[in-house]
């Protein structure tokens, strides 16, 4: 299972073809962070929240208790991504470096989240962001942070794909996982 091999502390991209594909990695991804008690998110764009809910079920997740007791919460675009009215590279960061330091707060050894980034492919402007705020994600990416970014390579143009492999420290790809350095773990938290 490839989500088992993204470590704590790991900034990754992940690029798939179908939706299978898709949840057979970021389902597994959030559960490992769930097992290890680290807060859990996944942002929701071509998939609902629902669907997302019922995969999270039928890989064995109790997502009532799991949303209940804080620990997992599947959200959309809207409330992350464009929570500011519009795609806002920095205070996306200053959102998940509070969310970050929210998750230690409340007793989670740090917090670990997927986003589906095809939302950006509607919005050229954002699109446009995109690579200064995976720059600037990884830039200032806290060790007890783990991250899986989510691209449909079937979707995003050939020249982002290629940028986004090249900024990532993890590159998830045709059943592969290919890792530039080592996970940030072991790294003070910025």
């Amino acid at each position: 299972m490839l989500a088992n091999q993204i470590e704590f502390g790991d900034h990754a991209a992940f690029f798939y073809q179908t939706k299978e594909e898709q949840m057979a990695t970021a389902i597994p991804f959030l559960a490992i962070g769930l097992q290890r008690n680290e807060q859990c998110l996944y942002i929701a764009d071509a998939n609902s929240p629902a669907e997302i809910c019922r995969r999270f079920e039928a890989f064995g997740v109790d997502v009532t208790a799991a949303q209940k007791s804080g620990a997992l919460s599947i959200v959309t675009k809207k409330e992350t991504y464009l929570r500011h009215g519009s795609f806002e590279p920095h205070k996306m960061i200053i959102d998940l470096c509070s969310a970050v330091d929210a998750a230690v707060d409340s007793g989670y050894v740090g917090l670990r989240a997927t986003g589906e980034l095809s939302w950006a492919l509607d919005l050229p402007s954002a699109l446009a962001q995109l690579v200064t705020y995976e720059e600037e994600l990884d830039a200032h990416f806290y060790s007890r942070f783990t991250a899986l970014c989510q691209y449909d390579q079937s979707r995003f143009p050939d020249y982002i794909a290629e940028r986004m492999k090249q900024l990532h420290p993890v590159v998830v790809c045709g059943g592969k996982i290919t890792r530039k350095s080592p996970p940030r773990n072991s790294k003070a938290t910025a």
